[in-house]
């Protein structure tokens, strides 16, 4: 029977609890197991897809477990998933909207067409102007919310900027991020959310690589099956501008 190995996953118990703690984790639950399903079928079929995130996580210098993350929360590892709210483009693995994917030289067509190790590519072309700043989790997520990244603690308000039309339409379109229901999202909202939906937890430098001597393992027997392309949520995903 075939085996995978993944980095290990982050228990309820490490990840910091806020107010209304237990309805997040129910309203995660669901995510997080059909993105763990999906990522077993995708490391089954294609392999090749661990050493290659393993690698363009080091050109980028950060985490992979954050990028594991990122991907769980916008697509729930479905290289084929598309937005299905009106007027959204949205496609993937990093849910790319189409003119990001232009700028990208592709489109969200052809994403959706590409294998999950082809779609890594694109990925890495889109964090490449942040490369050593993503920091945490937080940065990397933001990094695909916003298109650009905020200094400050897990407290700083990254939606609503302003009380403008389109800063409010961009808050209500993804107001879900919102955990704790105040109007706003904040880094923290945004790092947590990913966290509860991917739940990979980032290596310490002074431990082994991740996928080697680290080796939690699923029967993928149980996780995976002919579905359709998922759902998503994900709204607003732009190329970030070359950090100077």
């Amino acid at each position: 029977m075939a085996m995978v190995m993944l980095m290990p996953s982050l228990t309820m118990a490490q990840i910091k609890q806020p107010a209304g703690y237990a309805r997040i984790v129910a309203d995660s639950e669901a995510k997080h197991l059909r993105s763990r399903q999906n990522l077993f079928k995708i490391l089954s079929e294609h392999p090749q897809f661990w050493p290659e995130l393993l690698a363009a996580a080091e050109r980028l210098k950060t985490q992979p477990a954050w990028l594991l993350n990122v991907m769980a929360t916008e697509s729930l590892f479905d290289p084929a998933a598309r937005n299905s709210l009106p007027g959204q483009s949205a496609s993937g693995l990093l849910q790319f909207v189409e003119n990001t994917a232009l700028r990208l030289g592709t489109t969200t067509t052809n994403i959706r067409q590409m294998n999950p190790v082809q779609q890594l590519l694109f990925v890495e072309m889109y964090f490449a102007p942040f490369r050593g700043r993503l920091n945490s989790m937080a940065d990397i997520y933001m990094a695909v919310f916003r298109g650009f990244i905020v200094d400050g603690k897990g407290e700083t308000v990254i939606s609503p900027l302003s009380n403008s039309r389109k800063e409010q339409r961009i808050y209500k379109l993804n107001k879900w991020l919102d955990l704790n229901n105040d109007q706003k999202i904040t880094k923290g909202e945004l790092a947590l959310a990913a966290t509860l939906i991917g739940r990979f937890q980032p290596q310490d430098p002074a431990l082994p690589r991740p996928g080697r001597e680290l080796r939690p393992t699923m029967h993928l027997s149980s996780a995976t099956s002919d579905r359709k392309p998922s759902q998503t949520r994900s709204i607003y995903i732009r190329l970030p501008k070359p950090i100077k």
